[in-house]
């Protein structure tokens, strides 16, 4: 398991990097707020997700209009500005995502994982996840400092989804932005 995911999280680091440069270019002059990294529950696929402050808006007011949903105003911002799932931007924008392609990769390994070592195989996948976006991080790829954008990880329709946010982002971020985001549902 220790090869896959070393060869795993090279390709990671790679693809991420390069769907991100793409996306940059749809995003534009737009201002980004979060990235995520996410994954679902069965640790078979992933996709990158990214926002900025125009888009959250855009999609606030859109659901506002609809007023089809029946939750208080500030309960709707936080969940269309913290679920990955409700975000604009995310490799699927892309022709050709390379993270599609390593995410093709992680799900052939999955299948051949016994459920025995499931766990064994999540937790790896969760700790490969953050190293990239650490070390994504670290090269400042994501933006000039640490304090002007939030980078965590996260599992699509998942009880465990905002632990694993909360921890990654602690992980991934400054002080200041790591206490921000583990209050965003207070």
């Amino acid at each position: 398991m220790k090869e896959f995911f070393d060869a795993f999280g090279k390709r990671l680091v790679k693809a991420v990097r390069n769907d991100f440069k793409k996306l940059s270019k749809n995003i534009g002059d737009e201002r980004i707020y979060a990235v995520c990294l996410v994954t679902d529950s069965n640790a078979m696929t992933l996709f990158l997700a990214i926002n900025t402050y125009e888009k959250v808006e855009t999609k606030y007011q859109k659901y506002l209009q609809g007023k089809s949903v029946q939750l208080k105003d500030e309960i709707l911002y936080k969940t269309v500005k913290w679920i990955p799932a409700e975000w604009e931007y995310d490799d699927s924008d892309l022709e050709q995502s390379e993270i599609e392609l390593v995410s093709d990769y992680l799900a052939e390994k999955r299948e051949a994982i016994e459920e025995s070592n499931f766990m064994q195989f999540e937790e790896k996948l969760y700790e490969t996840m953050t190293e990239t976006l650490l070390t994504l991080q670290d090269e400042r790829w994501f933006c000039s400092k640490h304090d002007d954008i939030t980078v965590f990880i996260s599992i699509s329709d998942d009880d465990r989804a905002e632990m694993v946010e909360n921890y990654s982002a602690g992980l991934l971020n400054s002080e200041n932005i790591k206490n921000k985001f583990v209050s965003r549902w207070n």
